[in-house]
């Protein structure tokens, strides 16, 4: 009975202890729904006030860490390289003529890898973890909301919609609909594999729900980006057989690349250009693959030659709609092409990463999205990423949703973070199915 003093005494010092931690996460997670919301942060108020958060929720996690007595990290190998990618970001802006775009872009880059790092040293309970996930889910929440407000006419002050876009346009929080279905692609990995593994509850009606209202407002936004999260939804169900066995996993995954490499092969064909233009309005899309493809290589083209103008350290961060003009075409060859547009991102993750932090940025990049696959940990997090990454990975051949879109790269990145926590697993229950909310 005397002890009890002192144990009250060293919880009430534990809690205190504690509140830099919770501080830090609670600044992530303004941070994430900030950098969705602000209209995606791709500019204006909604970057700058990224920016700003960013910084502030980074000055918190040195202050938690001080307390700690040192920066807590279960995967030190992924928080150097998480790390390397900002440092190496931020030296980019010493070398980009827009010196004052540059640094805005790196502090959007501070806030989205800065997040990241923070969840994954500072949600280090199952408690804190669940309301990491809980926040990224009602973010997404929040831009089905925005869209349903879209789709019934009522006007949000702040947001600007993409020129003639309405009902049949879906854009959510964003200005564009294809940047909204680029967000829906983590938003669908993290709500499939959450009904998949974690124990049936008071919650799984409310993910299901979610989880169909965000396909309904996906086939709405007419995005080259739609297949992306349809793959996204699926893949958790490849990551469930895999766990629960291997051999059908692999017989699955074996089928399921088969089907994509014929289905693929017969959609570049002329028959399958056919049945495409007469079936693709159903499934929300009105631009033709020509149209798609050509405008995509016009595109990728002024990618490739800003990398072969600076190959190692690129033109810098924030700099690609600065230094696009000098890539266009002569005028005698231009026409009505993409020559004669605006040209304000490479469209696609490895491009975009190499023409504006050259192959040093991108190889950090990729190291840093790969490395959480290492972590060996049956969390929910980490099942995400099995499915999110190759989801992301394929619209990133054709966008950019993780390097040009602040607001999804957030998201996936806060995903990221918490996939690359490692998790001290028994034997006995390597081969069990993942059961974990957390």
């Amino acid at each position: 009975m005397r002890r009890r003093p002192a144990s009250r005494a060293g919880s009430l010092l534990s809690a205190v202890r504690g509140l830099p931690d919770v501080l830090t996460l609670l600044l992530a997670g303004v941070t994430v729904a900030w950098a969705v919301l602000a209209q995606g942060s791709t500019g204006g108020w909604g970057l700058d006030g990224l920016a700003a958060l960013g910084s502030v929720t980074v000055l918190s996690a040195v202050l938690a860490a001080s307390v700690r007595g040192r920066w807590p990290t279960t995967h030190p190998a992924w928080t150097l390289a998480a790390a390397a990618l900002l440092v190496w970001i931020w030296l980019s802006t010493t070398w980009g003529p827009d010196h004052w775009q540059a640094l805005r872009w790196a502090g959007a880059w501070t806030a989205i890898v800065g997040a990241a790092v923070c969840v994954h040293g500072f949600a280090d309970t199952p408690t804190r973890r669940r309301a990491v996930l809980g926040g990224v889910i009602a973010t997404g929440a929040a831009a089905l909301l925005l869209a349903g407000l879209q789709l019934r006419g009522v006007g949000v002050p702040g947001f600007a919609y993409y020129p003639g876009a309405g009902p049949a346009l879906l854009t959510g929080p964003y200005f564009n609909p294809s940047h909204f279905s680029g967000l829906l692609i983590p938003v669908a990995a993290l709500l499939s594999s959450a009904l998949l593994f974690t124990r049936p509850g008071w919650f799984t009606p409310l993910l299901l729900a979610l989880l169909v209202a965000l396909h309904v407002a996906d086939f709405r936004t007419d995005s080259s980006s739609i297949p992306a999260v349809l793959l996204a939804t699926v893949l958790p169900g490849v990551v469930w057989l895999w766990r629960r066995s291997p051999r059908g996993g692999a017989l699955l995954t074996a089928a399921l690349l088969t089907a994509a490499l014929g289905t693929g092969t017969y959609f570049l064909s002329p028959a399958g250009q056919a049945q495409f233009a007469a079936r693709q309005s159903a499934i929300g899309l009105s631009n033709s693959w020509t149209r798609f493809l050509t405008g995509r290589q016009a595109v990728w083209r002024y990618g490739r030659e800003m990398w072969a103008a600076s190959p190692v350290t690129g033109v810098g961060v924030g700099q690609f709609v600065r230094e696009a003009p000098r890539f266009r075409a002569e005028e005698r060859r231009v026409g009505a092409n993409i020559d004669r547009q605006l040209v304000n991102y490479a469209h696609n993750d490895t491009l975009q990463m190499a023409a504006e932090t050259g192959a040093v940025g991108a190889a950090l990049y990729w190291l840093t999205l790969l490395l959480p696959l290492t972590s060996r940990s049956g969390r929910l997090a980490a099942l995400t990423w099995w499915s999110a990454l190759p989801a992301l990975a394929f619209a990133g051949l054709y966008d950019a949703h993780l390097t040009a879109i602040p607001g999804t790269a957030a998201v996936a990145f806060t995903l990221l973070g918490l996939a690359a926590q490692r998790q001290e697993r028994a034997s006995s229950d390597a081969a069990a199915p993942p059961v974990h909310a957390s």
